[in-house]
């Protein structure tokens, strides 16, 4: 495998850029770099509300597929030596990202965490989807919701299990039926005896739901514990009875014809079930496994199994420390008439991580494959011969549950923002519209008061805020945010430069 990298890595402030200085531009006044912003203690000067997190790129994006970076920061626990400081807290949500590791929209969980934002499909559009809730930790399930955004932030849906659960973090996955196949946990007693546990063990069963959106009624329900046996399972058993017992851990759901494939971390296992019956047609893997794994075609804890349209199964192998030692996305040739899988596709990352948990594969365009790490804070796209097109990282210590590569077009309700302070000779204009993905270039108006505003100067959109140096003296100050044919897509309110 093929790695090009800088000689030397450049940490990109996620949220703001050194000042833009557009010197063909009729009264832009040249200036000095813009000092980093973390050490006010603030990242952004027009969203003083949004805190996340830095992104260092590791290897510059180059020949990767069009689209966003999908991201959802769970909030750091250790500071990077090399970030300014003080910072706000980082705040755990969801993000799209662009390939400089600028965001283009930061949305603040408004309970407990994010995890899995991915563009799908409903009701004929593309929808901004994710899991909202609290996290269990450990053994690492959650108790939340399933949300629908549209193209302009708006929440246009809600999905919660049936039956009194409440949804697990690992899978939303909408149907072109207009269904969610969903996780959720239910808590059972059982007698864990013959698996080295207790008589009366608190052991969680694996629930998959298939919900109509529209109405909330519940198409479908599989429950692990009438399938999968406890000894099936490569997870201890606590010796505590009042310690969960997570034998199974579901964290996969994909469609499969008319059954579905279902991923289970704690068996190491896949496992093929009519959409019917819930009966298991096959494993793949594991203790029990229908099929002949070929030479390093078997993978342990694994993550985000999906079928395509060729046959073929990737996911994410987060592999175990005491065999093969390393994470990886990969791709697995299986043959459902010989009972055999085998390896077509192994994609490491270049610092060789094992991560100890989450992490997605998710396979794009042209062979392209885009990896989440899950437990360790890096990102990667792949070419098709695994040579790496993009590279990064969070610079502190975090998690993403996935990271997707995806096109997303949003158009935010709210006007952009606006900040206008005075300097030596210089009026210094700051500018972002969170979550507009289509603006290209920034017009100032300004004048002496909100009645007499013309057009002063044209910038090129630089980063989620963009900073542009005015020459001279100006009270009032509004801008427009402008597509690449030059439309307008909003304008500020007119504010006062103070």
């Amino acid at each position: 495998m093929s790695t090009t990298k800088l000689g030397r890595r450049s940490v990109l402030r996620m949220l703001a850029a050194a000042p833009l200085v557009p010197a063909a531009l009729s009264g832009v006044a040249q200036a000095a770099p813009r000092p980093a912003v973390g050490a006010l203690g603030a990242d952004l000067v027009t969203r003083p509300d949004l805190h996340p997190p830095l992104m260092e790129i590791i290897t510059p994006a180059s020949g990767t597929e069009p689209g966003q970076v999908l991201l959802t920061p769970t909030g750091a626990s250790t500071m990077d030596v090399n970030a300014p400081a003080p910072r706000a807290p980082i705040q755990p949500g969801a993000m799209l990202m662009d390939d400089t590791g600028q965001a283009v929209w930061f949305g603040p969980s408004s309970e407990g965490v994010n995890f899995d934002l991915k563009v799908q499909e409903y009701q004929g559009k593309p929808v901004l989807t994710f899991w909202e809730g609290t996290v269990v930790v450990p053994p690492g399930f959650g108790h939340g919701k399933f949300v629908i955004m549209d193209e302009t932030y708006t929440r246009i849906a809600e999905v919660v299990p049936a039956n009194d659960l409440t949804g697990d973090l690992h899978e939303f996955v909408i149907t072109p039926q207009g269904t969610a196949l969903i996780l959720a946990y239910r808590e059972v007693r059982l007698d864990t005896t013959a698996v080295g546990g207790q008589p009366n063990s608190k052991v969680l069963e694996g629930v998959v739901q298939e919900i109509d959106i529209a109405s909330g009624e519940l198409i479908f329900e599989w429950n692990s514990l009438e399938h999968v046996g406890l000894d099936e399972s490569f997870y201890a058993v606590p010796k505590d009875s009042e310690v969960y017992h997570d034998y199974i851990h579901l964290n996969a759901i994909c469609e499969d014809g008319d059954a579905l494939l279902i991923s289970a971390r704690c068996t190491h296992a896949i496992y093929r079930i009519d959409r019917a019956s819930g009966e298991v047609k096959w494993r793949l893997c594991g203790r029990k496994s229908d099929f002949e794994m070929g030479e390093d075609a078997a993978f342990a804890w694994q993550h985000d199994v999906r079928r395509h349209e060729d046959g073929t199964i990737s996911l994410f192998d987060n592999a175990d420390a005491a065999g093969r030692g390393k994470s990886r996305g990969m791709t697995l040739d299986v043959d459902e008439t010989a009972k055999t899988a085998t390896l077509l596709r192994s994609a490491e990352s270049p610092e060789g991580l094992l991560a100890p948990n989450q992490g997605n594969a998710q396979l794009l365009a042209n062979g392209h494959m885009f990896v989440g790490w899950g437990g360790k804070p890096y990102f990667t796209e792949f070419g098709p011969d695994n040579e790496v097109l993009f590279h990064g990282r969070f610079t502190e210590t975090m998690a993403s549950y996935r990271a997707h590569r995806a096109r997303w077009v949003g158009r935010p309700t709210d006007s952009p923002a606006v900040v206008g302070q005075p300097g030596d000779g210089v009026t210094s204009v700051y500018t972002s519209w969170n979550g507009a993905t289509e603006v290209t270039t920034w017009r100032v108006h300004a004048g002496p008061d909100d009645q007499h505003l013309t057009p002063v100067a044209d910038a090129p959109k630089s980063a989620f805020e963009t900073k542009i140096d005015l020459q001279g003296t100006h009270p009032v100050i509004a801008v427009e945010a402008l597509d690449a044919s030059g439309a307008v897509l909003g304008r500020s309110p007119a504010i006062p430069v103070a």
